[in-house]
C-alpha cells in the first residue's frame, strides 16, 4: 500500500480499509495462520474502519529484526539521526490533511483539535531537530568536569524499545516516542491500541513514504495483548507506555524480573484548577472548559477538579454552567456543509465501554454532590456513536476516598469545590497520587511563595492543565508517571553513559608509587 492509495480510501470513506500487513523490516509482512482479528471503529457512528490480524510469529519477526539491527542504528551519528526526524517531520507536514482526517475519524477529534495536534507534533520535531545535539551534550557535560582528567564521555543506546500507541493522543505520543528513540539511537517497535490502528497505519506509511532506515521503526498492529507479548521478550530493553493504571501495574510487575529493562509509564491523571481570589472569572472558565473538554476529557492531563475561592463560587458556577451548556458537540467525521464546521468543540467518547462508565459515575456523582449543575447524559448525535454532554457537580465536602471523587473518570466531568484558605485547597489537591498538573488562575506571585507545597509535577500559571503543545515537561505523580521527564528527556532513559578515561599524570603516579614488592 502507498500513501496515495490510503488517502484516497479515507477521502472516499471506503471502509473497512484494506490492511496491508505488519510493517516489519521496511516492508509489509502478511500474517499467516493462527492469527487473531482486531478491529478499529469510528466512535462517531460505530462503523468499522479497519480489520487487522495479529499473530505471535510476526511479532517475533519484528523483535528479531530490530534486535539484529540495533548496532546499525547505534552507529548513526547525530546528524544522521536528526535527518531521520527531519524526513518524518516533512512527511507529516506534506500529508497534514490526511493525518487530521485520521484523527477525526478514529480518535473523534474535532477539526480544530486534529489540526492543533498535527501542528504541535511538527513543532515538537522542529525543536528536537534544532536542539538534539546540544541536549545530548548537556547530559554528559558533568562527566567531563571535576577532578577527572582525560575523560571522553558518550551516551550508549540501551537497545530495542517497545512503545504503545494510545487512542487519545496517537500522533503527539508517537512523535515523542520516536524522537527519543532516534535521538538515543534505539530501534523502536510501535504497537497500537485497537482504537489507534488507523493512526498506526498512517505512521508506517509516512515512514515508507520517506524511505526511513528499516531498523528505525517497526509497526505491530494489535492491542495490549500483543504488547504484552512484546514486553515478555527479554530482548526488549525499554518500554514506553501510556494507558490504564491496571496495565501499567502489569508492566511494572513484569519488569521486576528484568533488572536491566527501563520502563517509562504513565496513566490517567486527577488534575486540578485553582481559581484564586485574584482570578478573572471569564479567563478561569475558559481554562477549565478547555482543560476538561479537549479530547472529551480523555487525556492524562484533563481537568477533573476545580477549587474556587468561596466568595467567587456562585459567579464561577453560573458562568461555568452557561459555558459548558453552550459547547457545540457533534460528529467529527463529516465534512458536509452545515453538519460539521470549526465551531464543534467536543466529539464523542472513544467507545461504548467509556460511555457506560461515564453514565454510571454520573449517578455516583449525584449522590455525593451538594448540587449537580449539569448532569452528563448520552446524546443521540448519530446511531452507534458515543456522544455525551459534559457534567458539573458542586461538592461541599471533599473526600478523595469516595467512589466518585477518588476515581479517574477519563471523561468530560468536573467536580467543583470551594475554599477559604489556599493552603487547605493545596492539601486536598495533594491527596491524589495521580496528578499531572495543577493550573493556578490568578496573580502568579501568590503561587510563587507556595510552589514547594504542591506535589504535582507541572504547575501551570493561568493556562489549562492539558497540553497546548505535544506534551507537558514532566510525567505525572507516582502511579501516573513517577515525575519522569517527558519528550526528548525520554532519550535519557534510553541511554546509559560510558567514559574512556586516561590521565597522563597517572603514569608518573604509578612509577613513583612506593610499593616494596616492585
Amino acid at each position: 500500500m502507498l500513501m496515495q492509495e490510503f488517502t484516497k480510501q479515507l477521502e472516499q470513506r471506503n471502509f473497512p480499509l484494506i490492511w496491508p500487513g505488519q510493517w516489519v523490516a521496511g516492508k509489509w509482512l502478511p500474517v499467516g495462520r493462527g492469527s487473531t482479528q482486531k478491529s478499529s471503529f469510528n466512535p462517531n457512528n460505530g462503523q468499522k474502519l479497519m480489520d487487522v490480524l495479529v499473530d505471535k510469529e510476526s511479532i517475533g519477526q519484528a523483535i528479531e529484526f530490530a534486535y539484529g539491527e540495533r548496532t546499525s542504528i547505534a552507529a548513526l551519528n547525530i546528524s544522521e539521526r536528526m535527518d531521520i526526524l527531519q524526513k518524518f517531520r516533512q512527511a507529516l507536514v506534506d500529508y497534514q490533511q490526511t493525518a487530521e482526517l485520521v484523527l477525526r475519524l478514529e480518535a473523534g477529534k474535532p477539526k480544530w483539535e486534529a489540526s492543533e495536534d498535527i501542528r504541535s507534533s511538527a513543532n515538537y520535531l522542529d525543536w528536537v531537530i534544532n536542539h538534539g545535539e546540544s541536549m545530548l551534550a548537556s547530559l554528559t557535560a558533568p562527566l567531563g568536569a571535576g577532578p577527572h582528567r582525560g575523560v571522553k564521555a558518550e551516551l550508549l543506546p540501551i537497545g530495542v524499545t517497545a512503545a504503545y500507541l494510545p487512542f487519545s493522543t496517537p500522533m503527539t505520543s508517537f512523535v515523542y516516542y520516536f524522537a527519543a528513540s532516534v535521538l538515543a539511537g534505539c530501534p523502536l517497535i510501535l504497537n497500537s491500541s485497537t482504537h489507534a490502528l488507523l493512526s498506526s497505519l498512517l505512521i508506517a506509511l509516512l515512514a515508507q513514504q520517506q524511505n526511513l532506515p528499516a531498523a528505525v521503526l517497526q509497526v505491530v498492529f494489535g492491542n495490549f495483548s500483543s504488547f504484552k507479548q512484546l514486553t515478555s521478550d527479554k530482548r526488549i530493553s525499554a518500554v514506553l507506555y501510556t494507558g490504564s493504571r491496571e496495565h501499567c501495574d502489569l508492566i511494572r510487575q513484569e519488569a521486576r524480573g528484568q533488572m536491566t529493562r527501563q520502563t517509562v509509564l504513565q496513566s490517567g491523571g486527577k488534575n486540578a484548577v485553582i481559581v484564586h481570589s485574584s482570578a478573572n472569572i471569564e479567563h478561569a472558565v475558559r481554562c477549565v472548559l478547555y482543560g476538561a473538554l479537549k479530547t472529551a476529557g480523555q487525556r492524562c492531563t484533563s481537568t477533573s477538579r476545580v477549587f474556587v475561592y468561596r466568595s467567587l463560587l456562585n459567579e464561577f458556577c453560573e458562568a461555568a454552567t452557561s459555558a459548558f451548556k453552550s459547547v457545540k458537540i457533534g460528529r467529527t467525521d463529516i465534512d458536509d456543509a452545515g453538519k460539521n464546521d470549526d465551531h464543534i468543540f467536543m466529539g464523542p467518547l472513544y467507545s461504548e465501554k467509556a460511555l457506560e462508565k461515564y453514565l454510571r459515575f454520573q449517578t455516583m456523582a449525584n449522590r455525593e454532590a451538594e448540587n449537580t449543575l449539569l448532569w452528563g447524559r448520552a446524546m443521540n448525535e448519530s446511531d452507534g456513536g458515543y456522544f455525551v454532554s459534559p457534567s458539573l457537580h458542586y461538592l461541599s465536602r471533599f473526600d478523595n476516598n469516595t467512589a466518585y471523587q477518588g476515581n479517574l473518570l477519563f471523561s468530560p466531568d468536573v467536580a467543583i469545590y470551594d475554599y477559604d484558605v489556599l493552603d487547605t485547597a493545596i492539601e486536598q489537591i495533594n491527596t491524589t497520587d495521580a496528578a499531572f498538573a495543577v493550573s493556578f488562575i490568578g496573580d502568579p506571585s501568590v503561587l510563587e511563595a507556595r510552589r514547594r507545597m504542591f506535589l504535582a509535577p507541572n504547575l501551570m500559571l493561568n493556562t489549562p492543565t492539558v497540553e497546548i503543545e505535544a506534551t507537558l515537561p514532566l510525567g505525572g505523580r507516582l502511579q501516573s508517571g513517577h515525575h519522569r521527564f517527558h519528550g526528548p528527556g525520554i532519550a535519557l532513559y534510553l541511554c546509559y553513559p560510558q567514559v574512556v578515561a586516561h590521565d597522563p599524570n597517572a603514569d608518573e603516579m604509578i612509577r613513583t608509587w612506593p610499593w616494596s614488592g616492585i
